[in-house]
């Protein structure tokens, strides 16, 4: 087992932490949330997308934030690591996916459903699915491996 400071060890687990917590979410969105779009009916889905973007942005948002901060961070303590490298890639494209894909598509359907922009937001969240699930397996590893 490698020595380390209990900071250290605190950073591995906030990032492990974080990546997980964002990979459980994702996968709950990409296979349930989103699809359920279509099942809402049409004369209260503007009400209802309200209701839910405002609720999941309250729990969305930091965590992004904490993931960039943790993200930063790693590269700060170990520029020249591959880990760190990729997964602050895998950030950039979730930030780019997020706001020029999908938050589009969700203002879009703050006027009312549509189904084939549902399923276009659907289809892009692959995008996010993805890279989270790749970030999360990474952040794992690597955590293992620093502190076994």
């Amino acid at each position: 087992m490698i020595q380390m400071t209990g900071n250290l060890l605190l950073f591995y687990i906030l990032n492990t932490a974080i990546g997980w917590g964002l990979l459980a979410l994702i996968w709950l969105v990409q296979i349930i949330i989103y699809p359920g779009f279509r099942r809402i009916p049409s004369n209260v889905f503007s009400s209802y997308h309200r209701w839910y973007v405002t609720r999941i942005s309250i729990i969305v948002f930091p965590l992004m934030i904490g993931e960039v901060v943790v993200t930063i961070r790693w590269l700060m303590l170990e520029m020249n690591s591959f880990y760190s490298f990729v997964a602050a890639f895998l950030v950039v494209i979730i930030w780019l996916s997020t706001f020029t894909l999908q938050v589009p598509i969700h203002r879009r359907l703050q006027t009312g459903k549509d189904d084939a922009r549902i399923r276009r937001l659907v289809s892009t969240n692959w995008i996010r699915t993805i890279a989270w699930t790749v970030k999360a397996i990474i952040i794992t590893i690597y955590a293992v491996r620093r502190v076994l």
